[in-house]
């Protein structure tokens, strides 16, 4: 078999198995917080009304909708937490893919380029934490315009890198406008330092690196000067003016007025169909400006998460930032031995992560360590050297540069949607530095090369290797949680237990459903509406007044309404000081109280209503073990065992003509529907009933690590419950 054929046999085989372990952790992982909720729940209120911004809240730009509206109308297709999972892996993979073709032109190694797709799969291991995020599609939108600028850099085609650049530019704008800025920043930035006038591309040049300074202070200045954002700054402007050094050795007068035409035509005709899609399905054009403009830039003071920065961070920056600048300036013997060290250190470093990526540690070393190394992954081994790989590499650097203020102010998974671009930089980078350490070994360079080769190898082997397994043992232990629109999902234990019990009483106790915080995919599951179409997870701060009101006013006026608070994520927000404040925040506490509580989990119902709660467990104070079930069957057993597996069983009860089993009907307010019977051998179940034995509670361990589970004559089971906390 020649070459070229076992590279794309073992290239389509590392994508299949990519594929694979990205299915079975998003189909393993669902953030309480629901992110993912809060945008498919929005796209649905966009497929069936329209009137983005006005009828429904979103935080995010209309290319999101028009782009999804579209697929829906043409295919059908049903956005729920399956499709948004499938589509998640599509923007995963791409984005891998072309990461790996971006290291294949830059080294023509095979290994070089396998070993990034596996590492900058494990990089952008955030993708499982909010699937169907705009996060996971403006990833790709970036390799898009980054891998496919390089290569248009590489041919010397000019008009399609203006064109390609500005149409993503445009789009990413349109999907969240501080993203899209940065890209378009970047693109626009080169197209002035590599314009054909010289006086022209110095003025740009010069503008750039005032920009550069000024840009983060800009950006951050609500926050500013909290530590972690001023290490931000500093770090981004070190690694930009290190980076236009580069750029000023690199010079070329490639772009004329054509290509800035092409740029400005392309950006200017794709936000113009979007817009004109959106405004066609209700929205008005000031609150598309609104909406694309105005809105997100309130974010910082609605919420902020902070990047922890090593100490050496901001050293490596400013020492990497003076070598640039030295370099520069002179020429030096030592040059490329010295680049080529650092280079190789940088990858080691990067490689010495890779045993805990589980854990996220590649996508924050593509942040904490990427920014300051981004000129080291660019900058060539020998003064003067200039080829169009050269500056295709320059160009990737660049906007991975700009592409890293995406982590703020917010650095959860926007850190590694922002900074994935650090991994095939590394790559090409080092591979040019192992090629020169090679050539100086003399005799001994083959094994040299296969040294490097061996521990690249072997770092993207164990990053693919812990994935796998771990992803397959949470997929082959897990159990389908089986809700609507997420029957696939394979949770832990005790978060399918308490997703299923919420369903079950959601249905049968709700006909409106809120959350608190909002949490939408529970109205997916359910199937159960929300009171108005201004739906998002931090309604408390995000919402005003009048949108708050309004929701009061439909849940005050429905007396089945019910709403779900996640105790835990609350605690959270007041800790960090983000306390719920607000009319909305008064009336919940005011007019509900909750029924009963799983895991952290409360259900809440108005302050004049009962309910018989589902699926849920007591103990009396004179010691009896309380199930109330709306299971349909023959009792024959109840067993309290753990939670996790393997399931081991702490107590069992099974009926006695001399026991003491009481079972009562009931109606859906808790009072009695019958009367009671007692249990001798066998109880029939017909409907909502409440189980009430004898029971020694003292024998029991901690209650939120067990479940009850009622059992047929078969061994089958017919309930599991959880206990109130």
């Amino acid at each position: 078999m020649n070459k070229p054929r076992l590279r794309t046999l073992g290239g389509a085989a590392l994508l299949i198995a990519l594929a694979v372990c990205g299915y079975w952790l998003l189909f393993t992982q669902f953030m309480v917080y629901d992110d993912e909720g809060y945008v498919l729940w929005s796209l649905r209120s966009y497929f069936a009304e329209g009137g983005l911004y006005s009828t429904v809240y979103s935080q995010y730009g209309p290319f999101l909708y028009a782009l999804y509206d579209g697929l829906h109308r043409l295919t059908g297709l049903e956005f729920d937490n399956t499709t948004g999972r499938l589509l998640t892996l599509v923007y995963w993979l791409g984005t891998c893919a072309l990461a790996a073709w971006f290291v294949w032109r830059q080294t023509r190694s095979a290994l070089a380029a396998g070993g990034t797709a596996v590492l900058i799969f494990g990089t952008l291991l955030v993708m499982i934490s909010e699937p169907i995020h705009p996060g996971g599609l403006l990833t790709l939108l970036a390799a898009i315009g980054a891998v496919g600028g390089a290569v248009a850099i590489e041919r010397e085609r000019h008009i399609a890198f203006s064109l390609l650049t500005g149409g993503i530019g445009a789009v990413m704008l349109l999907t969240k406008i501080n993203v899209g800025a940065f890209f378009l920043i970047a693109a626009g930035s080169w197209l002035t330092i590599h314009c054909v006038q010289r006086h022209v591309a110095r003025a740009g040049l010069w503008l750039t690196a005032v920009g550069s300074v000024l840009v983060p202070f800009a950006l951050m200045q609500r926050l500013w000067p909290t530590p972690w954002v001023a290490i931000f700054a500093l770090c981004f402007s070190c690694a930009a003016l290190a980076l236009l050094l580069l750029h000023r050795d690199q010079q070329r007068p490639l772009y004329g007025v054509t290509p800035w035409l092409g740029f400005v035509g392309a950006a200017l005709l794709l936000a113009m169909t979007v817009l004109g899609l959106v405004w066609a399905r209700g929205t008005s054009l000031s609150m598309l400006w609104f909406g694309v403009a105005v809105a997100p830039l309130q974010q910082p003071s609605a919420y902020a998460h902070a990047v922890v920065w090593p100490a050496v961070t901001p050293v490596l920056a400013l020492g990497l930032a003076l070598l640039a600048a030295f370099i520069h300036l002179r020429d030096w013997r030592w040059r490329p031995h010295l680049l080529a060290g650092l280079k190789l250190a940088a990858v080691g470093l990067l490689l010495s992560e890779t045993p805990t990526a589980i854990n996220n540690s590649l996508t924050f070393f593509a942040l904490k360590y990427g920014l300051p190394f981004a000129w080291l992954t660019a900058v060539p081994l020998h003064r003067g050297a200039r080829s169009p790989y050269l500056l295709a590499r320059l160009w990737l650097a660049w906007v991975f540069v700009w592409q890293c203020l995406h982590a703020y102010p917010v650095a959860g998974s926007q850190v590694g949607w922002g900074a994935c671009l650090a991994i095939p930089l590394a790559a090409a980078g080092a591979t040019e530095a192992l090629q020169f350490v090679a050539e100086q070994t003399g005799k001994w360079r083959d094994w040299f090369v296969r040294l490097g080769a061996l521990i690249w190898v072997g770092g993207a082997a164990l990053v693919l290797g812990v994935f796998g397994y771990v992803s397959h043992q949470r997929y082959t232990l897990g159990e389908p949680i089986g809700l609507h629109g997420a029957e696939n999902l394979r949770l832990s234990d005790d978060i399918t237990a308490g997703y299923r019990i919420l369903d079950k009483n959601i249905r049968r106790h709700g006909d409106l459903l809120f959350s608190h915080p909002g949490m939408l995919s529970l109205n997916i599951w359910t199937e159960r509406p929300t009171p108005t179409a201004d739906n998002v997870t931090h309604w408390f701060s995000l919402l005003n007044a009048e949108q708050q009101q309004a929701i009061i006013e439909r849940l005050d006026a429905d007396p089945r309404a019910v709403v779900v608070a996640q105790s835990y994520l609350i605690n959270y927000l007041v800790q960090k000081g983000y306390p719920p404040t607000g009319p909305l925040q008064k009336y919940l506490v005011r007019n509900f109280h909750a029924a009963f509580r799983i895991n952290t989990f409360e259900f809440w119902i108005k302050n004049d209503r009962t309910i018989a709660p589902i699926s849920i467990a007591n103990i009396t104070a004179d010691n009896r073990l309380e199930l109330v079930t709306a299971a349909i069957g023959t009792v024959a057993t109840v067993e309290i065992r753990g939670l996790f597996y393997p399931y081991n069983r702490v107590a069992q009860f099974t009926p006695a003509p001399d026991g003491d089993w009481v079972m009562t009907p009931l109606n859906d307010d808790g009072t009695a529907a019958g009367e009671s019977i007692r249990i001798e051998a066998t109880g029939q179940l017909t409907g909502l009933n409440r189980m009430s034995l004898p029971i020694d509670p003292t024998q029991l361990p901690k209650r939120d690590l067990l479940e009850v589970v009622v059992l047929d004559p078969a061994g089958q089971k017919l309930d599991a419950l959880l206990f109130d906390n």
